[in-house]
């Protein structure tokens, strides 16, 4: 399936929702192997926003079920309105990248502050590929934090 007939999918099910939206588009991270699909709001796509994070959830799982069912589509896709969430991936990679930084220059490991379980898969997706570190996630609960050290 290629990002065109994707974003045709998309459209279908807002469509039969009756959710408008401006546009839908469709973008690739390389670092982290995930696809990325915006969709820029009207009123109803306000829907998704801030308040009913979990709104916007259920969404994605109902189109990523679609998916899989009709296409046997199963890349890793993550919805975003108006660009929120590539926003908070990139902020992320930043801060990884900050991290992998300073393990490197003090040779020390650096223990992230709290960060939830999403954060911390992102951190350590987008970490894996410089196999001069490594990273893993030590304690439990609230109390789990993810380290970064070298190899």
């Amino acid at each position: 399936m290629n990002d065109i007939e994707l974003q045709q999918e998309i459209q279908k099910v807002l469509e039969l929702m009756n959710i408008h939206y401006k546009e839908i588009s469709v973008h690739h991270d390389s670092d982290l192997h995930i696809t990325l699909v915006n969709m820029r709001t009207t009123q109803d796509t306000e829907l998704f926003m801030e308040n009913n994070k979990s709104l916007l959830r259920d969404f994605s799982f109902v189109i990523k079920q679609v998916l899989k069912k009709q296409f046997h589509y199963h890349k890793d896709i993550i919805f975003d309105v108006n660009h929120t969430e590539r926003d908070f991936i990139n902020f992320t990679k930043e801060k990884a990248s900050l991290a992998l930084q300073r393990v490197q220059f003090f040779e020390k490991p650096y223990e992230f502050g709290y960060l939830n379980s999403y954060e911390r898969m992102l951190v350590h997706s987008y970490l894996k590929k410089y196999k001069e570190v490594i990273t893993e996630s030590q304690g439990e609960g609230s109390e789990r934090r993810l380290v970064v050290k070298k190899s």
